[in-house]
């Protein structure tokens, strides 16, 4: 009687050992794949960081295009008092005190 006392005390002991041995292996598996998730989440910060450096350039387009327009409407203004100059200056003038 005490012998299968001491075997199914030496069971139970054997089956808490591995239940102990699971549970430790699963929280070792918890840290790792937590250690792997905090990793990425900082390659993936860094990652999301570059791309909003490297887009703001698409941000200023904007500011370019209202630049270019005004850009444009100096030029074509130019344009007109430039023609308006030259054809001034291609028409003949009477010059006062030669010809009629």
């Amino acid at each position: 009687m005490i012998a299968g006392l001491y075997t199914v005390w030496a069971i139970c002991l054997v089956v808490a050992v591995v239940v102990i041995l699971i549970a430790a292996a699963l929280l070792i598996a918890i840290l790792l794949v937590a250690r792997s998730i905090a990793a990425h989440g900082l390659q993936a910060l860094a990652a999301a960081d570059a791309i909003a450096k490297d887009t703001q350039v698409i941000w200023a387009l904007s500011t370019t295009n209202e630049v270019a327009g005004e850009i444009l409407a100096t030029v074509e203004s130019i344009e007109a008092h430039g023609g308006r100059i030259a054809g001034a200056l291609h028409e003949p003038q009477a010059i006062p005190g030669f010809g009629g």
